[in-house]
């Protein structure tokens, strides 16, 4: 009940600042989390570590910033409904509108991929500014109360917000059937029933609902990312939709698209690592460690 009080407070408070006193409030609000959250910051080391492929020059910064860019994220998670669709528009450069334009022409909806990278969250409203129909799952978190604040905000458009659940193939399956957007999150196994695959060059388990979902339903698999500017606007960018591969036994298919959509999400977490805001670990502990030396 406590994090859901700080939540509570955060939400009151972010639509009544400004983003140039925010930004600058949550930053240090970051930096007391780095601080005092030993195990959450051993989790972003190693994580960075396998992203800088052993490198440790600059790394003490990244997972500072990290720890701002989170506090960061969640104030653009509850300023979303103080918004206007004029200040959304104003605040996000988006690129490669084309390319979910081309996924949703084939009429079996868009599975647009993404990983916890700048402002999804924020940038995602520009879809339904746009009148797309989007559906996308979260994690269900304790208490209930913390839950539905957090879908409150997220949903404030008219998103659709799903937990992970048993029915949640049939809800998205639904949704696709009407030619609509499933928004999912791919850097990270919640299930536990993810495949096994290589990323960042060490193995790991990815999830596999992105690929099953697209490969039962003819979904296109759009991968889209965001990320912040300096100017404190947002770059949202569409990527073309992934080619899937298809041998005709479905377990084998997962894995090789998986593996495939797996160095698609390494190049974007590349270009900013510092705003790939995840705070559990990726890799098994001893990853980083096995494959580059003790110095990660």
């Amino acid at each position: 009940m406590l994090e859901y009080s700080v939540f509570r407070l955060l939400s009151w408070l972010a639509p009544r600042l400004p983003p140039s006193v925010a930004y600058k409030l949550f930053g240090w609000i970051g930096d007391i989390s780095y601080w005092v959250l030993p195990r959450r910051r051993a989790n972003v080391r190693r994580n960075l570590s396998m992203v800088l492929r052993g490198g440790t020059e600059g790394l003490g910064q990244l997972i500072r910033e990290t720890f701002r860019e989170g506090a960061r994220y969640y104030y653009d998670t509850f300023r979303v409904p103080a918004l206007t669709d004029e200040e959304l528009e104003a605040t996000i450069t988006l690129r490669g509108w084309e390319h979910l334009e081309k996924g949703l022409e084939g009429g079996k909806g868009v599975v647009l991929v993404t990983a916890h990278l700048g402002s999804p969250v924020l940038v995602a409203q520009i879809l339904a500014v746009r009148r797309c129909r989007v559906v996308s799952v979260v994690e269900a978190v304790n208490p209930p109360q913390l839950l539905e604040l957090m879908t409150r905000a997220r949903g404030s458009r008219g998103i659709r917000l799903v937990p992970l659940g048993p029915s949640i193939f049939r809800v998205l399956n639904e949704s696709l059937a009407r030619n609509e957007i499933v928004g999912l999150v791919a850097d990270r196994d919640l299930q536990g029933s993810g495949v096994r695959a290589e990323f960042f060059g060490a193995e790991t388990v990815m999830p596999s609902g992105p690929v099953t979902l697209a490969l039962r339903t003819g979904a296109a698999l759009v991968p889209a990312f965001t990320y912040r500017r300096r100017d404190g606007g947002f770059l949202a960018r569409i990527e073309e939709p992934l080619s899937m591969t298809r041998t005709g036994k479905l377990k084998e298919d997962v894995r090789l698209n998986t593996q495939r959509l797996a160095a698609v999400l390494e190049k974007a977490i590349a270009e900013k690592p510092e705003q790939w805001i995840v705070f559990e670990s990726v890799w098994p502990e001893g990853a980083a460690e096995d494959r580059f030396g003790a110095a990660s």
